[in-house]
């Protein structure tokens, strides 16, 4: 019989057999990491169950101290009587139309304001800039707050559209900012031969460069959407005199003070609570392939 010949091809080395693949030893130190995060995690998690238990559990057990946990009775009617009878479904649409401005006019004007300022060099730049980054370190939203409110309720925008604009300008520089990092890391190829075919800067910056901001697009879109939704202060201030224009994180605290028995009910608040959370998580998992490459293409190209 004659010996088969293993040939091997040059540039690659044979792969090594499968017992010592298998035999691998695993790292004390990767073991210990691995330990430190699933603890971590189920720290993290553990308010979020404990909310999701209580939500449907009786009343008087979350009042009682020897009260366990788990419910001895599942009591899901918490999450119907929330939606209907706290008028949680007008607080969540009021959510919804105002967190969806705020998304929409933020990735358009910080898309374009990120883009004119990477690709061009205006007049007076540098103390523009100045500027935004100094407002991002003096916290000057409760102060201006009250200002704002007077300013659009002089405008006519005391509405969900004025709750849109105000949270729209307390989010909109953080991200200017990081689209003109990425956009300082693409190329300018494709840009310089659309103006050479007529394209004027609207027109490159719409039809070539915004397709090619898809991953931090997507990452401001998460960033704003949670920032808008989960947004407590300005909501509150514009619906002090029009509780019609709470938003659902509004409504959630207003229903521990709006019971009309004495007594707080806290499994239909964490009910509300834990349905406010359900837009986050679902953008989040349709976003997340473009979160992480985002965010650090924005934080570290430029």
């Amino acid at each position: 019989m004659s010996t088969p010949v293993i040939t091997e091809t040059p540039g690659r080395t044979a792969a090594p057999d499968a017992p010592a693949r298998r035999g691998r030893r695993v790292r004390p130190v990767t073991v210990l990491v691995h330990v430190v995060l699933v603890a971590a995690a189920l720290i993290m998690l553990s308010p979020l169950v404990f909310g999701l238990f209580a939500s449907v559990s009786p009343l008087e057990q979350i009042l009682s101290r020897n009260g366990g946990v788990l419910p001895r009775v599942w009591e899901w009617g918490t999450y119907l009587q929330a939606w209907t009878t706290a008028s949680f479904s007008r607080y969540f649409v009021n959510s919804l139309i105002v967190t969806a401005l705020v998304v929409v006019l933020d990735t358009l004007a910080s898309s374009m304001t990120g883009y004119v300022l990477a690709r061009r060099r205006l007049r007076g730049q540098r103390f523009l800039e100045s500027v935004y980054v100094g407002t991002l370190f003096v916290g000057l939203t409760t102060a201006t707050l009250y200002p704002q409110y007077v300013i659009a309720q002089a405008l006519g925008l005391d509405n969900l559209l004025g709750i849109a604009l105000v949270q729209l300008a307390g989010i909109m520089l953080v991200h200017i900012f990081l689209i003109k990092a990425f956009v300082l890391g693409l190329g300018t190829e494709m840009e310089d031969a659309a103006r050479v075919d007529g394209c004027g800067l609207f027109g490159t910056y719409w039809r070539i460069a915004f397709p090619m901001m898809r991953p931090i697009l997507a990452t401001t879109v998460i960033l704003g959407f949670q920032a808008s939704w989960n947004n407590y202060q300005v909501p509150l201030v514009f619906s002090l005199a029009a509780p019609d224009l709470r938003t659902l994180v509004v409504g959630v605290s207003a229903l521990q003070y709006d019971a009309a028995e004495g007594m707080t009910p806290y499994n239909t608040v964490l009910a509300g609570a834990n349905m406010a959370l359900v837009p986050i998580v679902v953008i989040f998992i349709v976003l997340q392939r473009h979160f992480v490459r985002g965010w650090t293409d924005g934080s570290v190209k430029g």
